[in-house]
């Protein structure tokens, strides 16, 4: 039977390897809101943090209806999208959301996670519900 890269690791591990949060972790949930009033696209909101050693492992979007056409995404500093791409938000939406490249991401140092509006104006709540892995 084969493995999945992380099983094989866990049963053949050297230094390089020990996982922490990839194998054995426990999952946490973090949670954050923002009530817009008419802040312009590419507003930034600062909601939440991945600390050191910590994987991303998804979110829930929830939000009011924040005008015409307007999106969300969420980032870091590296990469405004890495976690979830513009997401439109004309009418409410409720979504479990993740990136192929953000779901698996495990931080390398304390990584602040940043929502950012798009195309207009935006009004009304957003929240998120973040979920990560962490280490025993």
């Amino acid at each position: 039977m084969p493995n999945g890269s992380n099983y094989a690791k866990f049963i053949a591990p050297t230094m390089r390897d020990l996982l922490g949060a990839e194998y054995g972790g426990k999952v946490r949930a973090m949670y954050d809101e923002f009530t817009f009033a008419g802040e312009s696209a590419g507003t930034l909101v600062n909601m939440g943090v991945l600390r050191k050693g910590e994987v991303f492992l998804g979110a829930l979007l929830v939000s009011a209806a924040l005008g015409s056409g307007v999106t969300v995404q969420l980032g870091d500093a590296a990469d405004d999208d890495r976690f979830i791409a513009a997401t439109v938000c004309t009418s409410a939406v409720e979504a479990f959301k993740g990136k192929t490249e953000g779901v698996g991401y495990k931080a390398t140092a304390d990584t602040p996670l940043v929502l950012k509006t798009g195309v207009g104006a935006a009004t009304g709540k957003v929240q998120l519900v973040i979920f990560k892995a962490v280490s025993n």
